[in-house]
Parts: structure tokens; sequence; C-alpha cells
């Protein structure tokens, strides 16, 4: 089991965080992000990254980064970000990573560089829970795995991807962050999503994707 940097690790590494933006992609904590790596200026990060502690943000390219790739175009202020966890060297200079979300950062500025890649100073984002902790929300992740559990019995192709998440030692925002992660329809609503710091306000997002869901299942039944 991989483990889980504490806060004061975190706080220190958004610091200073190297930026791997991308156009269609949004980050959800708790989740894995495979990257093939081929841009020269990635390549620097992603080697830079692993000589150091690992960490780099994905931020979300906002709309008409086309006209700007080359530079640094605009991005979404609230990222996920993560520690490379794989890394496959390719011959020519590429590679293949993983990386493991561990939270997110709101990006609050750009340092100037002579590196290749983009860094940035970030704040660590919270999740907050009700005033009575994770046990007020005890209830609605019931609701969760049980509309789940009723999802796989009606695809069984789903299983595989499904049923870990049914795994009662998954915690709130890993478990309801993995099922936005499958469920979620397009850039627009995971970033959205990201951008919630309220735990019982993303369950109510992935509720309503599991409704539907379960409508869909009844629907081709």
């Amino acid at each position: 089991m991989r483990q889980v940097p504490d806060t004061e690790e975190l706080l220190t590494a958004v610091e200073s965080m190297p930026l791997f933006p991308l156009p269609g992609t949004v980050f959800i904590p708790y989740t894995l992000l495979p990257l093939h790596v081929f841009e020269p200026r990635y390549r620097d990060l992603v080697d830079d990254a692993m000589r150091a502690s690992g960490y780099l943000a994905v931020p979300r390219l906002r709309p008409g980064w086309e006209r700007h790739y080359d530079g640094a175009p605009p991005v979404f202020d609230t990222s996920g970000f993560g520690k490379i966890v794989e890394y496959e060297p390719l011959p020519d200079g590429r590679a293949n990573i993983v990386i493991m979300g561990l939270g997110r950062i709101r990006i609050r500025r750009e340092f100037k560089s002579d590196n290749l890649y983009r860094t940035a100073e970030g704040s660590l984002l919270s999740d907050e829970y009700p005033t009575a902790g994770e046990r007020a929300l005890e209830g609605a992740l019931g609701r969760l795995r049980m509309m789940l559990a009723q999802i796989i019995a009606g695809r069984p192709g789903l299983t595989e991807r499904l049923e870990p998440l049914l795994d009662k030692n998954i915690s709130g925002a890993p478990m309801v962050n993995g099922m936005a992660h499958l469920l979620l329809p397009d850039v627009d609503a995971r970033q959205n999503y990201i951008e919630m710091d309220r735990v019982d306000e993303r369950i109510e997002v992935v509720e309503t994707m599991l409704a539907g869901a379960l409508l869909n299942v009844a629907a081709q039944a």
C-alpha cells in the first residue's frame, strides 16, 4: 500500500509546484492519472521531479489555449496535484508515468524560471466536512454504495472497474472522488467538481449521476 504524505510535507510541496497543464483533463484527487510524456518541456519536468520529490500539478488549460500553447496559456486556478508513483523511461527520452492524486491546490502565482516548464506557488485546499465530521456523512455514503451495487448487479461488465469502490475501508472523500472520476461526463463538470470544497456537495453531485445511471440500467433491463 502506498504511503500518503503528511500535511506538512504537502504544504512544503505546494510552495513550488511544477505544472503539467492539459486541455482535456481534470485531475481528481485520490485517483490515478497515467500519462505518456513526449514534449521536451515535460520530459524535463518529469526528469527534475524524479530527482526531487516527485510532485507535480495537472491544471486544466482554459478554453482558447490553442493560440498560446507553445507559451504559457491560462489555466484554471484550482487544480489536482499528486506524486509520480510509477515511472517508465523509454530509450528515446519519452516516458510513461502514473501520478497518484493527493489533493487540490489553488494556483496563486507563477514563477519566472529558466526551465522550459512552468512552476507555480499554490495554496493547499482542504476537504470540508460537516461540523459533526465524517461520521455525519455515513448515511449518504451508504446510499452511494447501495446505488453502486445495484448498478453493478445490472451491468456485470462494470464489476472490475466499480466494485473496488464498495470497499468500506475507503473513507468519504476518496470514495466519492473515485466515483466522480468514473461518472462525471465532461471536463466542465469535472472542473466544477474539484472546485467544491464541501464533501457533502460532492456527494450530491455523485448521487445525481448514480441515479441517472440506475435509470439507464432499468431502461436496458
